[in-house]
């Protein structure tokens, strides 16, 4: 009896220390960074398994890496420049980020600083992040490589002041849509009309669309109806915005991997006296509920 203790004692001893090297390695997690704050540099960390990020930190047409996202992480983060190449100011491209070959969020950039922040699902551990430009251009000088943007940074962050004014994962940004800006610590986008809203994921039953909306110069910065329009054109629903305020949408069961709807007023199209954009309104935060 004494021998068969001794023996499953000696057992157990060696059962637990041949776990503990996984233990250990489960407890350190994948070793990878959650964000790169240091371009080039950081690119040159094998970890990464870097692919289209050239070491100078410009990106081809379709890129991807890898990074560890944090239990708290609510967005994901990417800035960067689009250049001016041979006097092209009209150049523009879509930016679109996915991770682990899902689509998280896209945007329309041009030349100069943008940053874009897409909101992500609460998930912990090793992350494959990909990064595509639906157009891109040549580099001078006898460079050659096709380009989309030169990357400045890109990691997951936990505050929403990092972010766009998407603040649902499962919603998305589409077409004519303004520019990113802020004034006051806010930040804010314009619209002419028909922004788009584009919402991937189904939804098993009804859900509403909020958004914080003002009146513009568009419209003499006067009242308006704002209408939610679906993909056929058919009006989901239509809100009276006087001033600033928040607005409801019930949206119908959705079904489908991509739901497009576009903001839409009858009105407005005047032009403003400073700027020789129209500005109709702005929206400064939208969410599903």
């Amino acid at each position: 009896m004494r021998i068969l203790a001794s023996f499953f004692s000696c057992a157990r001893f060696t059962l637990v220390a041949a776990l503990l090297p996984l233990l250990c390695c489960c407890a350190r997690g994948s070793g990878l960074p959650s964000e790169l704050d240091h371009i080039p540099q950081n690119l040159k960390n094998e970890k990464l398994e870097v692919q289209g990020i050239y070491p100078d930190g410009w990106i081809a047409d379709a890129a991807a890496c890898s990074l560890e996202q944090p239990e708290k992480a609510q967005f994901l983060t990417i800035r960067g420049m689009v250049p001016i190449i041979a006097g092209n100011s009209d150049f523009r491209t879509d930016l679109a980020l996915s991770i682990d070959g899902q689509n998280i969020g896209r945007q329309r950039i041009g030349p100069g600083k943008f940053e874009f922040s897409a909101p992500i699902s609460r998930a912990t551990g090793k992350r494959r992040l990909g990064i595509t430009f639906n157009e891109t251009q040549m580099l001078p000088g006898g460079d050659g490589r096709l380009v989309g943007a030169r990357l400045e940074y890109i990691g997951f962050v936990e505050t929403s002041l990092a972010s766009d004014i998407v603040y649902s994962p499962k919603l998305q940004l589409g077409d004519a849509w303004g520019v990113l800006e802020s004034f006051h610590s806010e930040r804010f986008r314009w619209v002419e009309n028909d922004a788009e809203l584009l919402i991937e994921t189904p939804q098993p039953r009804s859900v509403v669309l909020s958004l914080s909306v003002e009146p513009g110069p568009g419209i003499g910065a006067k009242s308006f109806e704002l209408k939610l329009l679906d993909a056929t054109g058919n009006a989901v629903g239509t809100q009276r915005v006087d001033g600033r305020r928040s607005v409801y949408f019930t949206l119908p069961a959705l079904s489908g991997t991509q739901n497009r709807f576009r903001l839409h007023t009858d009105g407005g199209g005047k032009r403003s006296a400073t700027d020789t954009r129209i500005l109709n309104f702005r929206v400064f935060k939208i969410e599903l509920r």
